[in-house]
């Protein structure tokens, strides 16, 4: 992938993270269904949680650094 796509595909990303956990969102998982004792909505805001947090770790590592070309250091080597 190109690095283009790769910066939109993290903003898309993260702009589904951040509407993922938006109360109407969050409330069609409200209902007493249980897993392991715990409510489902608890269940869905720490997977969608994980999920956004393994996404942002491939992102860091897939995306390349965003270093200019040609800087030099302070004592004036390249």
């Amino acid at each position: 992938m190109t690095r283009r796509k790769l910066v939109g595909a993290a903003f898309f990303f993260a702009l589904f993270g951040a509407i993922a956990f938006l109360p109407p969102l969050v409330l069609l998982f409200r209902f007493d269904a249980r897993i392991l004792g715990v409510p489902i909505e608890t269940v869905y805001i720490f997977v969608l949680w994980t999920l956004l947090v393994g996404g942002a770790r491939w992102f860091s590592r897939a995306l390349p650094n965003d270093e200019p070309s040609g800087t030099t250091q302070a004592d004036g080597k390249p």
